[in-house]
């Protein structure tokens, strides 16, 4: 179905953390605030703004190290789920990493995010382990599941 749709990549800015906020608020039941999205930026991370139609669509914020990256958040808007716009960013956000030269790509997940959980699964991503009471809610905690994905094998010298 992506293949039906103009979609383009490009470096989050300010201007985008209204739609980005919009996209996070309706995805998780504790959003990240404006200040967490900001100093994302300010910070120098790897923020990715998806655009479908020059559209916000979706984002992705990721730590990246020539040792490992770390997916911080990642959202699609609601009109553009079940296109294919998720995998496709997270190919995005993996295919990124390995170019920054990352040998691993961590991330974690609420355990109750099942289309979350079997994406990463079908994206090569396998279970690592477990964080207990990881995620606040509104009504207690949450325990994360910790994935990674191997980008590329270490050197080895004889």
């Amino acid at each position: 179905m992506i293949q039906d749709l103009d979609t383009n990549y490009r470096y989050m800015t300010e201007g985008d953390i209204g739609v980005t906020r919009e996209i996070e608020i309706k995805a998780n039941p504790m959003p990240w605030t404006e200040k967490n999205f900001t100093d994302c930026l300010s910070n120098g991370y790897y923020c990715l703004s998806q655009e479908v139609n020059q559209e916000v669509s979706g984002f992705a914020i990721q730590t990246i190290s020539l040792q490992e990256a770390r997916l911080l958040n990642i959202g699609i808007r609601e009109k553009f789920r079940k296109k294919g716009l998720g995998q496709d960013l997270l190919n995005q956000i993996v295919s990124t990493s390995k170019e920054m030269g990352s040998k691993k790509i961590f991330l974690e997940v609420r355990i109750s995010n099942k289309e979350a959980i079997e994406l990463y699964n079908k994206s090569g991503f396998k279970k690592l382990s477990l964080k207990k009471n990881y995620y606040r809610l509104p009504d207690g905690r949450e325990d994360a599941l910790v994935m990674v994905k191997k980008l590329r094998k270490a050197w080895r010298f004889f």
